[in-house]
């Protein structure tokens, strides 16, 4: 995660960046007049720079060449492209400006610059406008703006940092994760046709922001109708292949009698024990909100461990109410990252805001711990460019939750009124289910 400064001069960003680099160990880089500021410049900065204090930045070059009569080395286009990147980067982006510019002008004269004053006026006009045009816009959480001229205006901004700095989301923990396996990932055969895998023993990860469920990454390769089908059919508490075979063949193959799967989440969560999980939770936390009993049991002792083609890679679903928020912990056996995790996030992160909302408590973290996860050597060249790529988010985005709201008749619709993959995703897409981000 970076921060981003901008703003009108002697508001206090270099005074920030300090305390900022010394806080979290930061790094700080100073955009200057004499710098390249084009579009290649921010986006490089963006992509390659973790952990840094970016001082000044697009803002500036929006604002500078009106003031100074100069060309202006961004266009429109590629300005709202930055934009988007440092939402994708879930970036922290504070401007400040000033209602009382006396403040500013008292500071300039202090340090011998009072032949800036005439143009304060015009940076904090530029700096102002473009700041409420960016939240009205995006309305981006991690977005701030400071008025120096406010009451505890700085004090307020500190907390406000202390509070937003290092949220990981879906996209930067599956692009950590990734860097990890093809760094340190040990290399072994299995006994499958799948070949040779790259695997981590005892890997656990955590995402803190969970606004969005699943991975979105434009080169993370999150099927959404797919994953739209796969949420409806564990929410329906099924475990047949008619229904999920109309997305996905693997099932089929995975299947030990042809016509049911073992690892149907929501079946198995709901349905197969006689009582439904969900609701046993919840009313237990509701009871003891401390309890340490809130376990979903997803894999429970097999007979037929050796033979069975389908072993739920889920141990259990971990819930704690702590600080008034309801953390999760997700244990498994094994985790395909490819596609286990891609698709697993969606509707595990699902169930914990779901679980919340019925809790009336805020979400917490989600937790994920798995005894081996690994990626499978076709899939290597998928995982470079996801670990060293960048963060740029895909143009389509899943709503989980309206999904749900429409679960019976997109259920009756898969049932009786199937024709394609590509049909569904219409429907997704004219229900608003699935739209342009």
């Amino acid at each position: 995660m970076n921060i981003i400064l901008e703003g009108l001069d002697a508001a206090g960003k270099t005074t920030l960046s300090n305390k900022l680099k010394i806080k979290y160990n930061m790094s700080i880089i100073n955009s200057t007049s004499k710098t390249r500021n084009d579009f290649g410049y921010h986006i490089n900065l963006l992509d390659y720079q973790n952990n840094v204090v970016l001082e000044r930045f697009h803002f500036g070059e929006m604002i500078y060449p009106i003031i100074y009569n100069r060309d202006c080395k961004l266009s429109i286009q590629e300005y709202e492209t930055i934009n988007k990147r440092i939402i994708d980067n879930n970036d922290l982006f504070i401007v400040f400006i000033s209602s009382d510019m006396s403040i500013i002008n008292k500071r300039l004269k202090e340090r011998g610059e009072d032949s800036f004053i005439p143009i304060m006026e015009a940076q904090n006009k530029h700096f102002t406008k473009l700041a409420k045009d960016f939240k009205d816009k995006y309305n981006y959480k991690n977005f701030y703006i400071i008025d120096i001229a406010e009451d505890n205006a700085y004090d307020k901004l500190d907390s406000w940092i202390d509070s937003h700095y290092g949220k990981t989301t879906t996209n930067i923990v599956y692009r950590q994760v990734a860097r990890d396996v093809l760094e340190n990932g040990h290399p072994m055969e299995t006994r499958n046709t799948r070949g040779h895998t790259l695997e981590l023993c005892n890997y656990s990860f955590s995402i803190s922001d969970l606004d969005n469920e699943y991975v979105s990454l434009k080169s993370g390769g999150t099927n959404l109708t797919y994953l739209a089908a796969e949420l409806l059919w564990y929410w329906s508490s099924r475990n047949d292949l008619k229904f999920i075979s109309k997305f996905a063949s693997l099932w089929e193959k995975v299947s030990d009698d042809g016509l049911t799967a073992n690892s149907a989440y929501g079946y198995l969560i709901q349905q197969k024990y006689g009582f439904n999980q969900i609701e046993k939770i919840v009313e237990l936390l509701k009871k003891d909100p401390y309890s340490r009993r809130a376990i979903i049991n997803i894999n429970i002792p097999n007979k037929k461990v050796i033979e069975t083609k389908d072993e739920p890679c889920t141990i259990c679903l971990n819930y704690q109410i702590r600080n008034k928020k309801l953390h999760s912990t997700t244990i498994m056996r094994s985790n395909d990252l490819r596609y286990g995790v891609l698709n697993d996030l969606g509707f595990f992160i699902s169930l914990q805001k779901y679980i919340a909302e019925l809790l009336d408590v805020d979400v917490g973290t989600y937790n994920h711990y798995a005894m081996s996860l690994h990626i499978y050597d076709k899939d290597i060249q998928f995982f470079k460019d996801i670990a060293y790529g960048t963060l740029e988010s895909s143009n389509e985005v899943l709503n989980i939750k309206k999904l749900l709201l429409y679960r019976t008749a997109l259920v009756n619709y898969v049932d009786d009124l199937f024709i394609s993959k590509k049909d569904f995703k219409n429907k997704l897409i004219e229900l608003e289910i699935i739209k342009e981000n």
